[in-house]
């Protein structure tokens, strides 16, 4: 029995996969996560996916332990001082964030290592252990980052055999992140140290509650065993299975571009699948800090079923950021909320059903989100339909403006994607959107409101080593090399990543290792930014290498049950009001088709085929909506 388990604000996603798909939800536990999932795992569970956001929430609620910064004297100002760059350049009034320790808790002991790796000073063992007792007496935890140790790794051994003696638990950035910049690299083993005690406690919860050692999946969207994964590694742990489901309906249905797109209840994450992969960045950004690590290239806008429409003080209506959350949640929950609503909007424009909605475990309120939505109708002084078609199309408008983030900005053309939309409300939205960026085609997977659970799944084992090495193209015999000691210990497949830049620059892409490299470099970079120099220098900045071993997944479990659809009912669209054939997922069998409007219901989730498009039930159980 193969069990997925991912850990939601509101809900724990349990799918569990055995000659069938089954899958349900249980309630979060935000101070005990572990309770939840153990809750939720069924008795003969025996290999355990998971998908957790702890470390992330942890970080966020600075709920993290008491941590020390240890690094060369003098440069114990390092991470306070951080970087000139402003994330809006003419705001006044930007707030720093701030780290989760102070200037005190920042330690410089004698030592260096210059930018080419020779050890100009060596340590002194006498004062780190002195220091490490200090650190133990205070049960501190300790992220140690010297200058330039990505290039010689030996004093950071010194002083974390030095810690592990004296039983202070560390993080030392040559394993954690071994790559230049010191800021990002000391923020990274940081925050590593920071969390890592709640994550290894997290995670020996649920070894003793299950019996099993779950496979974590990690932002970089392949699975590893739970102790071996550092915790700044799990950042994205939740939406990444989203995408890596992605990849795997990519992969099963021959199409090499899609445009996963993950709607829930507060938030909208996005990403794209281009020519069959899964865009990734080496740096990503969690609280305002950057982490050097591997994770799904993922964009997330404050759109979701909850996400409160209001009207600012010019008379204008907006969708979001702010939610109702779970609890009051909208109006239409009867949850004691009473600002309107995308979910209230959706249920009165005829798209929920509010005797089925989560498959009729919860009854919507109908008339609380027509008072809730009457109020704002009444204070823009214009009809009550106007105004749910008007909150639909700037939710929609919103979410189109993220899409054409990580498509028309990247240099990359949407009529060239299709869309995958999961989540409890991202297949009522996708054909909107679809529209809005000139696509024609929506793909709406089994089980989509738990389909970051069940993406886990398809995971495949995953390693990821990297290094830097301001390298010249021209530096084969030495690139080969550091391949070679990069891939010592390690099996499976093996991808070669390297970091390339103009000479000079201050950022770099990451490609693929191929034939004509330099020639695919200039069109990459003239494909994001709009030019390529042909003339200049090109850099090897860094190199990074995946292995991967295929786990023996036999594919979604493809079932059709028969019954009785429901009668149709009358929907709002922005031309007026249309009947509207209705149908329930699980009866609909392999190859049925038909034309818009239409609604179908899952179990946890709606699909809506607007006027002019059209669905089809393909293999595995996938709808496919096309527009005609």
């Amino acid at each position: 029995m193969l069990v997925s388990v991912d850990v939601g604000g509101t809900f724990t996603d349990v799918v569990v996969v055995t000659e069938t798909l089954k899958h349900y939800k249980v309630p979060s536990t935000p101070e005990n996560p572990a309770e939840a999932v153990v809750e939720g795992f069924p008795e003969r569970g025996d290999k355990f996916i998971h998908g957790t956001t702890v470390a992330t929430n942890a970080f966020l609620e600075k709920r993290g332990v008491k941590t020390s910064f240890i690094t060369n004297r003098g440069f114990e100002d390092l991470l306070h001082i951080g970087r000139q760059t402003r994330p809006a350049l003419y705001d006044l009034h930007i707030e720093k964030p701030q780290l989760p320790i102070g200037a005190d808790d920042c330690y410089g002991i004698t030592g260096r290592i210059n930018e080419k790796g020779d050890i100009i000073q060596e340590v002194d063992t006498k004062e780190i252990k002195r220091l490490a007792l200090h650190l133990k007496e205070r049960d501190c935890s300790a992220a140690v980052c010297l200058l330039h140790s990505y290039k010689n790794k030996r004093q950071e051994e010194i002083v974390g055999e030095i810690l592990n003696d004296n039983g202070v638990f560390h993080s030392l950035s040559n394993k954690v992140s071994n790559e230049f910049r010191e800021y990002e690299r000391g923020v990274t083993t940081l925050l590593d140290a920071y969390l890592g005690p709640v994550v290894k406690k997290y995670f020996e919860k649920l070894r003793e509650g299950t019996g099993v050692e779950p496979l974590v999946m990690k932002s970089s969207g392949g699975l590893q065993p739970a102790s071996y994964v550092n915790p700044i590694d799990t950042f994205y742990s939740g939406p990444a299975g989203g995408v890596a489901g992605g990849k795997h309906i990519s992969e099963l249905l021959g199409i090499d571009n899609l445009i996963t797109f993950d709607m829930g209840g507060t938030s909208a994450d996005m990403a794209t699948i281009i020519e069959g992969d899964m865009s990734w960045k080496d740096q990503g950004n969690i609280g305002g800090f950057p982490v050097q690590s591997k994770m799904v290239d993922i964009e997330t806008i404050g759109a979701g079923g909850g996400s409160i429409a209001w009207v600012d003080d010019g008379g204008v209506l907006r969708v979001g950021p702010r939610s109702a959350g779970a609890r009051p949640g909208p109006a239409c929950y009867g949850g004691g909320g009473r600002e309107p609503t995308i979910t209230d909007a959706l249920l009165l424009a005829g798209y929920i059903d509010k005797d089925y909605f989560l498959g009729g475990e919860i009854e919507l309120h109908t008339k609380k989100a027509e008072i809730a939505i009457d109020g704002s109708s009444k204070k823009l002084g214009i009809p009550m339909e106007e105004l749910i078609i008007g909150i639909i199309r700037i939710a929609n408008s919103k979410m189109t403006r993220c899409m054409k983030e990580i498509t028309v900005e990247r240099g990359l053309s949407p009529s060239e994607f299709s869309i995958l939309a999961f989540g409890g409300a991202g297949p009522i939205h996708a054909a909107y959107l679809a529209e809005d960026l000139g696509i024609d085609r929506v793909l709406v997977p089994p089980a989509p409101d738990v389909f970051s659970a069940l993406g886990m799944l398809t995971g495949n084992f995953v390693t990821e080593r990297a290094r830097t090495v301001l390298l010249s193209m021209n530096s084969e015999r030495k690139l080969r090399k550091v391949i070679e000691e990069l891939s010592v210990g390690e099996e499976g497949e093996r991808e070669v990543y390297l970091g390339l830049r103009y000479k000079g620059q201050s950022h770099h892409l990451n490609l693929l290792l191929q034939e004509d490299m330099v020639e695919k470099f200039h069109l990459e970079h003239e494909k994001l930014y709009g030019y390529a120099d042909h003339e200049a220098d090109i850099e090897i900045v860094n190199v990074r290498l995946e292995h991967s071993k295929k786990r023996d997944f036999i594919g979604l479990p493809e079932t059709f049950d028969s019954g009785k659809h429901p009668p149709s009912r009358m929907c709002l669209f922005p031309d007026g009001k249309q009947r509207c054939k209705v149908f329930y997922r699980k009866y609909l069998q392999l190859g049925y088709e038909e034309e818009g409007p239409a609604v179908i219901e899952d179990s946890n989730s709606t699909i809506l085929i607007p006027p002019s498009w059209a669905f089809k039930v393909i293999q595995k159980g996938i709808l496919e909506v096309v527009r005609i």
